[in-house]
């Protein structure tokens, strides 16, 4: 008996040790859990749904509830119903801040399902943007370090953006290309000085350590710069423009970026009020009128502004940005595959951070890198980024950043280390030994896009080195033996048999095209070679015209759209042409440019003197100043006639768009 009470008092003991040390535990990890937000409530409140105030409810058995909603939301996204899925999926994402996989369910949801059940470009936008910024601005805040949600985004970002699948493609570029242009600005403009790529690529990082240096509170502001304090106060009373708040640090920006386009394109500042458009507020082009005022206030401010803007409204470090410019080359902010990289490396150096040789197997590294290179490989065939954004739906382009060549060569191989570390420790396979890897395909692909963009635009040494290098890397595939036949022709040979299917491909369309009209006015009408200009301009006529033959299609978003594939370029070639004369003669200068510019074809002078005149002087009434960009770029016969023929074109596809909008 003495022995049985003896345990009893023991067991009796352990069991209130238990209940004690519980009690305290429980404490603690519910402190811990709303400390660190893995609960985002703990108490019912108004507004919210039914499912969430019994989730709070169930306490203890919240878990077994929130699976319970997660299987529900399954079967409604199952049966199509993508609305009830998405205000199941908001209610997890409350209950359980913690648990990526409702994030991406709910994001894709929103990109996806959602955005392409509805009518117009306008609304589809605005259903994949809430899909981004869900995952940008919510999800991936409470899961700093879940590489999913990184890749989650940067693939909507890649393939729903900056993708051609969807109809309403060519109004996202747009539109993210505004965005984008207020928030950070363009892109240092190239010229003699930077031209070459690791010049350019120091200047654009500069540009954004500029914002990273951006101080932080408006009261450290006004400390350390009294003139910018004193211009965010005539800001407020005059524009009533409160850089306090998101709303007025936005319109801050695009004030700046307006008026940057008015002095870069048209120079109207020099004209008082009367010439400036009316989107611009006067009080604030006064501001950007006086250098003094603009280098030791305004250009303080706006770094500030920037830098708070992309800190707190897009959850971005302009500090990593900057990083990613110097490794990755000159991303263009305004390009949607230029976020996709970010946040595609973000998430894998966020995941790296959490690996340890216990969960190593755990990590899947190798999608997300997927999504990175991709992104690399769209900034080379479409980084170059042209938009104005007074100008929005007239000067639009993507083309061709052979910048980003040498990027995709100088950071594969991290990525093939990477593939066969996780390979071994996942499959226990040594990828040295493999005919065939991922990576290697995609390099190979790469390279003969480079050795037929190099060939296109006449820089034939260039070329050869590719080709060369191609045909002796050691890592190539093994798998397919009419590649190693193919690799053996020369030059010209190998070029004829590569793009044979490119009429196939809207990316390789563009490098064809783009390419040969660049080769054309560099290397043939610079060069005063016009046989070479002229068998480069005509393959890229003939080019453009059989591509625009097989892969026209009118979208069902908007019938009045030219088609999904003039996203990828004008359906009209003089218009193409005309865009590369006009980059061309920006990248050389007025000199070298209107040599180009004399000598090219009329259609393509009409419609890049249509860009240039925009530029010129003029006087109060509208009437360009003899100068001498005047005299380098004269008036093409026929352009007053074109450019009525233009206009009368341009109303008439808007009120043909504001009609089917209103039906």
């Amino acid at each position: 008996m003495m022995g049985r009470g003896y345990v009893q008092v023991w067991a009796l003991l352990v069991l209130v040790a238990g209940v004690v040390g519980s009690t305290l535990l429980t404490v603690r990890l519910s402190a811990s859990a709303g400390r660190h937000q893995l609960v985002y409530t703990t108490k019912a409140e108004a507004g919210m749904t039914s499912e969430e105030a019994l989730g709070i409810a169930a306490g203890a058995f919240r878990g077994l509830f929130v699976n319970m909603l997660w299987m529900r939301a399954q079967a409604l996204k199952q049966d199509g119903k993508y609305w009830e899925a998405t205000d199941l999926a908001r209610t997890i994402t409350r209950l359980q801040p913690r648990f990526p996989r409702a994030w991406a369910f709910h994001g894709w949801n929103l990109a996806y399902n959602i955005s392409v059940a509805t009518q117009t470009p306008e609304e589809r936008w605005q259903w994949v943007d809430s899909g981004v910024r869900l995952l940008r601005n919510e999800g991936i805040p409470k899961n700093p370090n879940d590489m999913l949600l990184h890749r989650e985004l940067a693939w909507i970002l890649l393939h729903k953006v900056q993708g051609r699948m969807d109809d309403a493609n060519n109004y996202y570029k747009a539109r993210f290309a505004r965005e984008w242009t207020v928030a950070v600005g363009p892109p240092p403009e190239r010229s003699k000085e930077n031209r070459e790529r690791s010049k350019y690529i120091e200047e654009s990082a500069a540009r954004m350590d500029l914002i990273a240096s951006g101080v932080g509170t408006v009261e450290e502001l006004r400390a350390k710069y009294p003139l910018a304090g004193e211009l965010a106060d005539a800001l407020l009373n005059d524009a009533k423009i409160d850089i306090r708040t998101a709303e007025g640090r936005l319109k801050l920006l695009e004030q700046r970026e307006l008026i940057r386009s008015v002095q870069r394109r048209m120079r109207l500042l020099k004209l008082g009020q009367s010439g400036i458009p009316p989107e611009v507020i006067p009080e604030v082009a006064r501001m950007f009128s006086d250098p003094s005022i603009v280098q030791n206030g305004l250009m303080p401010l706006i770094a500030h502004v920037r830098k708070r803007v992309l800190v707190e409204q897009y959850n971005m470090e302009p500090e990593r940005m900057a990083r990613y410019i110097r490794k990755y080359g000159p991303l263009d902010w305004r390009h949607p595959a230029a976020h996709a990289l970010y946040w595609g490396a973000k998430g894998v150096e966020a995941g790296q951070t959490r690996v340890q040789d216990q969960n190593r197997a755990d990590f899947d590294f190798i999608n997300t890198d997927r999504i990175a290179i991709h992104a690399l490989q769209e900034m080379y065939r479409t980084g170059v980024v042209q938009y104005d954004i007074l100008m929005p739906q007239r000067f639009f382009v993507q083309m061709t950043a052979p910048d980003f060549i040498k990027s995709y060569d100088d950071n594969v191989q991290e990525l093939l280390d990477r593939e066969a570390e996780q390979m071994k420790l996942t499959k226990g396979v040594d990828m040295a030994g493999r005919v065939y890897r991922f990576y290697s395909a995609g390099y190979e692909n790469f390279l003969a896009d480079a050795i037929v963009l190099m060939y296109r635009r006449g820089q034939l040494d260039e070329a050869r080195a590719y080709k060369d290098k191609l045909a002796s890397w050691q890592g190539r595939n093994q798998n397919d033996y009419r590649q190693e036949a193919i690799r053996t022709m020369d030059l010209e040979e190998y070029v004829a048999e590569q793009i044979k299917e490119r009429t196939n491909a809207p990316n390789l369309a563009l490098q064809e095209v783009y390419g040969s009209l660049q080769g054309a006015f560099y290397n043939g009408l610079l060069a005063g070679d016009d046989e070479l200009f002229r068998t480069q301009y005509e393959f890229a006529r003939k080019f453009h015209r059989v591509f625009m033959e097989q892969q026209y299609r009118q979208t069902n978003v908007d019938p009045n759209d030219p088609g999904r594939m003039a996203g990828v370029m004008s359906a009209n070639f003089a218009d193409v042409a005309g865009q590369v004369l006009y980059m061309t003669i920006e990248l050389l200068g007025p000199i070298d440019g209107s040599a180009i510019f004399s000598r090219a074809p009329e259609e393509a002078r009409l419609v890049a003197f249509d860009l240039i005149e925009l530029g010129m002087e003029r006087d109060e009434k509208g009437n360009i100043i003899a100068s001498d960009m005047q005299r380098l770029f004269p008036e093409p016969a026929g352009f007053k006639a074109f450019r009525a023929r233009r206009e009368e074109e341009f109303n008439r596809k808007k009120i043909e768009r504001g009609q089917q909008e209103l039906k």
